[in-house]
């Protein structure tokens, strides 16, 4: 998973492939349970790109999402969300969820 900042977040989202991003909070605990999950997915989905977000480093793009609650993994194509899931989630739930937004 690449770590993704203000800088380089909108081009990021505006691609063509499915973008997933986890907003994550280094002090978040479920945060830090959900990170080798997705890097598991990642392993797994080829066809699409996995970034992290740190919100309290790049808070404004948090605000601008409305992202309340860590961790949140939201997916993004042609720079719109397709979908998002909050929460500390299973492995199966993660990838069923990436799946969903491949369409």
């Amino acid at each position: 998973m690449k770590d993704l900042t203000e800088k380089d977040f909108d081009k990021t989202i505006k691609s063509k492939k499915l973008s997933v991003i986890d907003f994550f909070a280094t002090w978040c605990m479920p945060c830090r349970m959900l990170k080798p999950i997705l890097e598991k997915v990642e392993q797994n989905v080829k066809d699409a790109n996995f970034y992290s977000l740190d919100i309290d480093e790049n808070d404004e793009i948090a605000k601008r999402y409305r992202v309340f609650s860590v961790p949140t993994v939201i997916c993004f194509m042609n720079g719109e969300i397709v979908d998002s899931l909050v929460g500390l989630s299973s492995y199966d739930e993660v990838i069923d969820f990436v799946n969903r937004c491949k369409g």
